[in-house]
């Protein structure tokens, strides 16, 4: 310090004032720097807020145990103090202690429950969820004074750990897409904010199910608990083999907590198929299961397929794939169950065999609901008489006398217009006089040209109509059986 001042007081003087600031900030800092080294005399000590951790996987993310400790002393030497924890298994006089070199600032280390649940089972070789007691403590280091490093006292904790629940979980069951194959079975989705927490969406078929951690092997599982809503883990094949049951067939969204062992099962908004066939030598196709006849799906109701053709006596079945006879079926209840039951299931791999038999050759139109599983098998009769209404129409929206469509001769089931359409709306009634009666309309209300689809809609309604927007000559050619409409400006 007075070197310091004499060179400042040898150069020419340029302000009393300045010179005698630095001097004092100088001072000052040389001061602060003291106290900031100086550590005191209190021995070093570790403590925690709590001497018994019990770990629980669904709080992973929180904190499990916070370590603290006094600063220790560089015995006023003004040296820098580095901190080092060590943590070992109790008995272990620290010889396979976990190590971390913490730097000069720290005061205190804290652990996470995933954190410290990893370090205790990874280190130690500790079973999961078996309960261990730790030594913990810390060592101080003084920069360029080694006799003065020191140690804390022995903190000794407790520590319980968690088994970590799998992060692979997949379905399995005569209800499950792939059967009961623990070699191929369904995977399930992990969620990435929820631990523990698995999810899938699919086909279920009616039939048992459960879950397994593992790709080939049956254990360990989680089954059926209490109740539908509870899952209980089975690793033994000596313990209960509970299955959760699905009454119906269909497409369904399914949530896991292994954590809270808890399931959710919910019917989903989503057909569980988007195409189905029509396989049997009642068809046109035949047995071809490379090619077979494709249904329509009902574009107003995603769940209900129709298919409407000329049948041959013969047989029938509904196929949800091609190219496989292995494949599911829509199917009767019983063989050859009678065209006026409504009954209709989905069987695995087509065992048993059952199909539906057509013993009159002739027009047919076929309903399937999926989600109800239902189905309707009605021979058609053509109507003689159709008319088109509508302020698009030469008639307008008179209903006691619509404008008549021109059958095709030599076939039964098409007629057609051809002539002015102005600006407007129009739909096919097949009766006069009744706004109530059944009528042809489109699958998609508003449609206009380019439409190529209609449906069969009793007593109209819901009320859809074609709509023109550019007036003009067209020629409207409609098939009655196939439902299917042709709208074609001239």
């Amino acid at each position: 310090m007075r070197s310091f001042i004499q060179h400042i007081f040898n150069r020419p003087f340029t302000g009393g004032l300045f010179i005698l600031a630095c001097v004092l900030a100088f001072a000052g800092c040389r001061k602060n720097d003291k106290m900031e080294l100086y550590k005191g005399d209190n021995p070093l000590a570790l403590s925690a807020d709590k001497t018994e951790v019990i770990l629980e996987e669904k709080n992973r993310s929180a904190d499990a145990v916070l370590l603290s400790w006094t600063s220790g002393s560089n015995k006023g030497t003004n040296s820098a103090i580095s901190y080092t924890l060590k943590i070992d298994k109790q008995g272990n006089n620290f010889s396979n202690a976990h190590t971390e070199e913490l730097g000069k600032a720290a005061g205190s280390k804290k652990y996470t429950v995933q954190d410290l649940n990893d370090l205790v089972i990874s280190k130690w070789s500790l079973t999961p969820g078996a309960e261990i007691t730790l030594e913990a403590r810390i060592l101080i280091t003084v920069a360029n004074e080694p006799k003065l490093s020191d140690s804390s006292n022995v903190l000794v904790w407790k520590v319980k750990t968690f088994q970590p629940v799998t992060k692979t979980l997949y379905l399995i069951g005569d209800a499950a897409p792939n059967g009961w194959s623990a070699d191929n079975a369904t995977p399930l989705l992990p969620s990435l904010s929820d631990p523990g927490v698995f999810n899938w969406s699919g086909n279920l078929r009616a039939g048992e199910y459960k879950f397994i951690t593992t790709l080939g092997q049956f254990s360990p599982s989680y089954n059926r608990g209490a109740d539908d809503t509870r899952l209980v883990l089975r690793t033994s094949d000596s313990q209960p083999d509970d299955k959760f049951v699905n009454l119906a067939s269909g497409a369904y969204n399914i949530s896991v907590n292994l954590l809270t062992l808890t399931i959710s099962v919910m019917e989903a908004d989503t057909p569980p198929y988007t195409r189905l066939w029509m396989l049997g030598d009642a068809v046109p196709t035949g047995w071809n299961i490379d090619n077979p006849s494709e249904m329509r799906v009902d574009s107003s109701n995603l769940f209900v397929f129709t298919y409407n053709e000329i049948l041959a006596a013969g047989e029938f079945k509904i196929p949800v794939a091609t190219g496989n006879f292995g494949t599911d079926y829509y199917m009767p209840l019983t063989n050859n169950q009678a065209l006026t039951e409504t009954g209709v299931q989905l069987v695995p791999g087509g065992n048993p065999d059952n199909k539906w038999k057509i013993t009159t050759a002739g027009p047919y139109k076929i309903k399937l609901d999926i989600q109800n599983n239902k189905i309707q098998i009605k021979p058609f009769t053509p109507y003689t008489n159709i008319w088109m209404v509508g302020d698009a129409s030469p008639a307008g929206w008179n209903i006691d006398n619509p404008h008549p469509l021109t059958p095709t001769a030599g076939n039964p089931y098409e007629f057609s217009y051809t002539g002015p359409m102005s600006a407007g709306e129009f739909k096919f009634p097949l009766a006069t006089g009744n706004w109530g009666c059944d009528y042809f309309m489109p699958v998609i209300n508003g449609s206009g040209p380019g439409s190529t689809q209609m449906k069969f809609i009793a007593s109209g309604s819901p009320d859809f109509k074609w709509k023109i927007t550019q007036a003009g000559n067209y020629k409207i050619t409609i098939n009655q059986l196939y439902e299917t409409i042709s709208i074609v400006k001239q």
